[in-house]
């Protein structure tokens, strides 16, 4: 029997990895992620489910980053009762980023709500709340590198290391004689030989991240990298105001902090304070202190480095200046770093570093470009402040280091019997609900062609395809999966008010109905 895969989520955008594999009357879910970025996208987490979440017979994590996690609650809510497989490390992570995530959406749910422009709009309803959170938790179960299970029947699955951060996963399936390689996200260390010695092919077919599969970077060593942050923290200093660095909680941070404890115990940096004004950031740190081994060093104490543990502690701050403040969001759209930068932004002295990639439609997007003037939470602020960036910091691999890890997995030797995928087009009228992203691919044995997929990445297959050899792409080709009496635009897309929609029922009221009608 054929198995069929459908991509619910980052086809035609970075964001919203969700990946459904049929096979034998089984039904996988592989990641279920928040879309990120500017509204229109964040509107699409509030579409309903393109899947019946209680037909679901497994779900596999690939890890914990909210683009990959951020809707299991919601899928949890809407009637999945059974496993999610990941790494140990992941297990211990998910609980306080969803906690953050549940957090966040009531916080923001509530600030839309009470807007005066909003009046006579139904009222914003967050995805999910902490008990839906317990739910996920409750349901996971860890598996290690290397190590086979069968998590349903017919269905074995092993997780590999990609080196992305802690506790992600590549995904090994193998299901009606095929066997498969999901390469989740790939770090830049995917080149490093005892890398690429890691499960070894053939495959009958792989899907692969492309965050950056259409560019070569120069990735810096460890010590070149601190170098250039020791240059900017100097130099943000001496101009006699705070350095602000949007960081995500997870990894990002703890990297960060790892090269500043590295800086001033070598002396290159005299010592100077450090605060992580981030709750999460703080859960995150322990859980990376927990899952180190035995013996190892204590990378991220110093006694200059100190966590915020309240709001009051982090107003305080407002008043300190010569200061290094990582908070989230690490692309601002959210979290404590949106307070500093309201206050640092108007300040000539103060500096702005970003250590990450910046969604397009965001306010670090925004900044980065140059903007002198920014809207936060309704206030028009002037940007006085100075804007750094440092690219040395990504978690993914670049053109070069995916083909050496394509390249390492052996030949590919599946074929795909057609491909049919339903066009993405973003709105940003509340009125008109964005079309889901979905591609669907039947996946057929045979051994007359090559071909692997990249759903994650966030350029356009055309422009990937110029770069990347051909094996290493499923032909985008097929037709638009829509009716017929829908209109199409130039392009080919199916324009979204010529998509059905409901006019007098939001998507809240819609899975309420749903919830009730399953009681």
């Amino acid at each position: 029997m054929p198995l069929d895969l459908i991509f619910h989520g980052a086809a035609g955008t970075v964001t919203g990895s969700c990946m459904e594999l049929r096979t034998s009357g089984r039904r996988l879910l592989i990641d279920c992620g928040l879309f990120q970025g500017s509204r229109s996208l964040e509107a699409l987490n509030h579409e309903e489910l393109p899947f019946d979440a209680g037909a679901l017979d497994a779900v596999i994590l690939i890890h914990t980053h909210l683009d990959h996690s951020g809707r299991l609650p919601l899928l949890t809510r809407e009637g999945y009762a059974g496993p999610i497989w990941c790494t140990p490390p992941t297990r211990q992570l998910l609980k306080p980023l969803l906690d953050d995530a549940a957090q966040i959406q009531a916080q923001d749910a509530a600030r839309r709500n009470d807007r005066p422009d909003r009046a006579g709009f139904p009222r914003f309803e967050p995805l999910y709340d902490r008990e839906d959170v317990r739910h996920v938790v409750e349901r996971t179960r860890g598996l290690g590198y290397r190590k086979w299970a069968e998590i349903v029947p017919g269905v074995e699955i092993r997780f590999h290391d990609p080196r992305h951060i802690l506790g992600s996963a590549s995904l090994e399936l193998c299901a009606e004689g095929k066997r498969l390689f999901f390469s989740g996200d790939i770090g830049q260390a995917a080149g490093d030989p005892g890398m690429l010695a890691d499960a070894a092919g053939p495959f009958d077919h792989i899907v692969c991240e492309a965050t950056y599969g259409d560019r070569d970077r120069v990735v810096p060593t460890p010590e070149a990298r601190r170098e250039e942050l020791a240059g900017i923290v100097e130099r943000a200093l001496r101009r006699g105001g705070n350095l602000l660095i949007p960081a995500f909680a997870l990894e990002r941070t703890q990297i960060l902090l790892e090269d500043l404890v590295a800086l001033f115990n070598t002396g290159r940096l005299e010592p100077v304070p450090v605060v992580i004004d981030s709750p999460l950031a703080d859960r995150i740190t322990r859980a990376y202190r927990r899952c180190a081994s035995p013996g190892a060093p204590r990378l991220f104490d110093h006694p200059n480095v100190r966590f915020t543990t309240g709001m009051a502690q982090s107003q305080a701050l407002y008043r300190i200046p010569g200061a290094v403040i990582l908070a989230g969001s690490g692309m601002c759209t959210g979290g404590r770093i949106r307070h500093h930068l309201v206050r640092n932004l108007p300040r000539a002295e103060s500096t702005v570093l970003f250590v990450g990639y910046q969604a397009r439609g965001t306010l670090g997007t925004v900044l980065k470009s140059g903007a002198q003037t920014v809207r936060i939470s309704g206030s028009d602020i002037r940007v006085c402040a100075e804007i750094a960036t440092i690219d040395a910091y990504s978690a993914h691999a670049d053109h070069a280091a995916l083909l050496r890890f394509l390249g390492a997995r052996g030949a590919v030797r599946g074929r795909c019997s057609s491909i049919t995928a339903r066009s993405l087009r973003l709105s940003a009228s509340p009125p008109t609900p964005p079309c889901s992203p979905a591609c669907r691919i039947p996946l057929s044995p045979g051994s007359a062609s090559t071909s692997a997929s990249s759903p994650e990445g966030r350029h356009s297959a055309r422009a990937n395809r110029a770069r990347m050899p051909r094996r290493c792409w499923l032909p985008m080709t097929g037709a638009i999966a829509t009716p017929p009496s829908r209109a199409r635009s130039r392009n080919g897309c199916v324009p979204c008010r010529a998509m059905p929609r409901a006019a007098t029922r939001s998507p809240q009221q819609n899975r309420r109905s749903r919830r009730a009608e399953r009681a």
